[in-house]
């Protein structure tokens, strides 16, 4: 029987390669969802920003391109070693795209930041990050964002205008309490999908071994009927034997008594 370490690691990869295959398979739909997405955008940019309306529409289109391009990579042997990295880097492609947005409109007051806290919620429930990619996703979400609002205003500026600093205080905030929601929950969804895996696996395994019990018990009980069946034959052959060797004896024992009596006979008798 295996120890309690080779049961834990034969689990463990086990479940790497369930993981491997759910989440290649789950960023199919993240980039469907993201290719949909980003150019439908173009709605929301006819209302706010109707002057940025051709060149927002073509970094949209260019962005779902990219996510295309990402896909078709994703679904190589090299996508597929690697499809933990690949999950920043799927995020990154709408995240920057909307920062840009942000930076070429209105900086710390543009309501474009609302859509970095929709790409950080999307594809942290579509993708199931672990604790540490969305850690490493949501700090980046904050670093770019502040990022372009610094470069858009210059950081002087943007401190010292009371508007833009309450504006940038209350996205940041926003955008903090994403990531904290993002990073709790991924935390406590990767303990819990592995617990669940961890529990399907031994009980598919002990349903396998049962089966194979089941099956040996099924050939013994088999052998048994097949055993039992020559021993009653080999039982109704003796009788019949002993049957037949009755009346056999007598004849022979007949044979016998004439050929030793018959010696004593005229040859005429």
């Amino acid at each position: 029987m295996n120890s309690p370490e080779l049961q834990s690691q034969e689990i463990r990869q086990a479940f790497e390669e369930y993981d491997r295959n759910t989440t290649v398979s789950n960023f199919k739909v993240a980039c469907v969802i993201g290719m949909a997405l980003m150019p439908a955008g173009y709605i929301l940019d006819i209302y706010v920003y109707p002057k940025m309306v051709p060149p927002f529409l073509e970094m949209r289109f260019l962005s779902s391109l990219l996510i295309a391009i990402f896909l078709a990579v994703l679904l190589t042997p090299f996508g597929r070693n690697n499809y933990r990295a690949f999950g920043v880097i799927l995020f990154l492609i709408p995240a920057s795209f909307i920062d840009w947005m942000i930076y070429a409109t209105d900086g710390a007051t543009s309501p474009y930041y609302a859509g970095l806290n929709l790409v950080l919620l999307v594809l942290a429930f579509v993708l199931h990050w672990t604790f540490w990619e969305s850690l490493t996703a949501s700090a980046l979400v904050i670093l770019l964002y502040a990022a372009v609002v610094f470069a858009h205003g210059g950081v002087s500026a943007t401190l010292n205008d009371p508007i833009m600093l309450g504006q940038f205080a209350n996205n940041i905030y926003f955008l903090s309490l994403t990531g904290i929601i993002v990073v709790t929950g991924s935390y406590f969804h990767t303990k819990t999908r592995f617990r669940e895996f961890a529990f399907r696996y031994q009980l598919d395994k002990s349903r396998k071994a049962l089966e194979a019990s089941l099956h040996q018990l099924k050939e013994n009980e088999m052998q048994l009927v097949q055993s039992e069946k020559l021993a009653s034959l080999g039982r109704m052959s003796a009788g019949i034997i002993h049957e037949i060797n009755n009346p056999l004896n007598f004849a022979t024992t007949g044979l016998f008594t004439l050929r030793k009596k018959g010696k004593h006979l005229a040859p005429a008798e």
